[in-house]
């Protein structure tokens, strides 16, 4: 009979791999590292208003908006975190939301610093 109540205690939350690492952290992480990389491809890109003018400003923040787009593709169907391991509705869009923004832009900016402003 405790055998029967053991088994019906086991919950199917983990079905990713068996790692200490939590799924929260992880779409974290991924989106740090996203940020990052839209960051150093807006540099890479020569997005600034010398090359692209008033427009640079719209195509910037579509980039951005595009690798954040990515970030949540690959939680979704990449990692196939879903709602129950990342504890809430829609948190695989939410995590990690105001730092890609932070990182993205502190990125940005530090690398046009960094290139002259070309």
């Amino acid at each position: 009979m405790s055998e029967q109540r053991d088994s019906s205690k086991t919950s199917t939350i983990d079905k990713g791999p068996k790692s200490g690492i939590k799924p929260t952290s992880v779409v974290y992480w991924l989106r740090f590292l996203f940020a990052v990389g839209s960051g150093v491809t807006n540099n890479y890109l020569h997005i600034s208003t010398a090359t692209l003018g008033d427009f640079a400003l719209v195509v910037g923040i579509g980039l951005g908006v595009v690798f954040y787009a990515l970030s949540i593709i690959v939680v979704r169907y990449g990692l196939k975190y879903d709602d129950v391991q990342l504890r809430g509705k829609n948190k695989y869009v939410t995590i990690g939301g105001g730092t890609f923004i932070v990182v993205w832009v502190m990125v940005s900016v530090a690398l046009n610093t960094l290139a002259g402003g070309s």
